[in-house]
């Protein structure tokens, strides 16, 4: 019975964690828009990229951005940029074992350049 015990307090220690969510930044734009351009919205879109690693937390590169940022852009056929996007990022350790996940929710637009009436 004691074993049992120690076991199912083992095993609620390994399996509890804790995750913590940060703001990284709220964008008008995730990408360059032209000149003359006109700009659509085409819809709600959500992207996430996650990374792993032991012993340490894994390093955020704006490559790591870009990827969450093409996943949601993926979702939406034909989107060329996100507009009035949130960035977050979560960070979740369990023991020795961190999970770093950045997260963007915005709106898929897509971006027809020469159109504008130039003044």
């Amino acid at each position: 019975m004691r074993n049992m015990r120690l076991l199912l307090c083992l095993s609620a220690l390994l399996m509890s964690g804790c995750t913590q969510t940060y703001l990284v930044k709220i964008d008008p734009q995730s990408h360059f828009d032209y000149p003359n351009s006109n700009v659509y919205p085409m819809g709600h879109v959500e992207g996430k990229a996650s990374k792993s690693a032991i012993f340490s937390i894994p390093e955020i590169s704006s490559a790591f951005q870009y990827e969450a940022i093409s996943k949601a852009l993926e979702k939406q056929p034909g989107s060329d940029l996100l507009i009035n996007s949130v960035h977050m990022m979560d960070v979740t350790t369990i023991l020795f074992f961190t999970t770093t996940t950045y997260r963007v929710d915005g709106t898929a637009a897509k971006m027809k350049s020469g159109e504008q009436v130039l003044r």
